[in-house]
């Protein structure tokens, strides 16, 4: 069983070091490579009608942006990456994947370049839901250019 780096899929300017570090890895580990994108429910919305569609279009949004995700890597690294898509809490519901996936080895996340503001995924992950992380986390600085990641990989 190939061991995963998985990444956690977002908007953000950081996800592209994440990416470049988790797929360098799999390629000198001869690992894979998972894309997760954990789309938040709808709340707050008056009928289930509504919360549905609302959570439908996020989700179709969400595989639009893996997808680009995992053409980028595809063309960039020559790797294949495996895409999940979730509808839930961010922390709970990537908790629950890896501990249902024993082929997932580390967490690659990375962290804002020009904020004293690391993230909210990170501060829950390396707060109180850390003692539930069974896997390493690995945090790349947003400052690291991607020379600097090759140095270490």
């Amino acid at each position: 069983m190939k061991k995963k780096f998985l990444v956690i899929v977002d908007e953000t300017k950081e996800l592209e070091k994440a990416v470049y570090f988790a797929a360098k890895r799999a390629i000198a580990t001869e690992g894979e490579l998972l894309l997760l994108y954990i789309v938040d429910p709808a709340i707050n919305a008056q009928w289930a009608r509504i919360e549905n569609l609302i959570e439908q279009e996020a989700t179709s949004e969400a595989k639009k942006l893996c997808r680009m995700w995992s053409q980028k890597i595809k063309s960039q690294f020559n790797i294949e990456s495996e895409m999940i898509i979730k509808i839930g809490d961010r922390a709970d519901e990537l908790l629950k994947l890896v501990e249902e996936d024993q082929s997932i080895r580390f967490l690659v996340l990375a962290s804002s370049e020009n904020s004293e503001d690391p993230g909210p995924l990170i501060k829950v992950l390396t707060g109180k839901k850390i003692k539930n992380l069974n896997i390493p986390l690995v945090l790349i600085p947003g400052s690291l250019s991607e020379k600097d990641i090759d140095l270490i990989i």
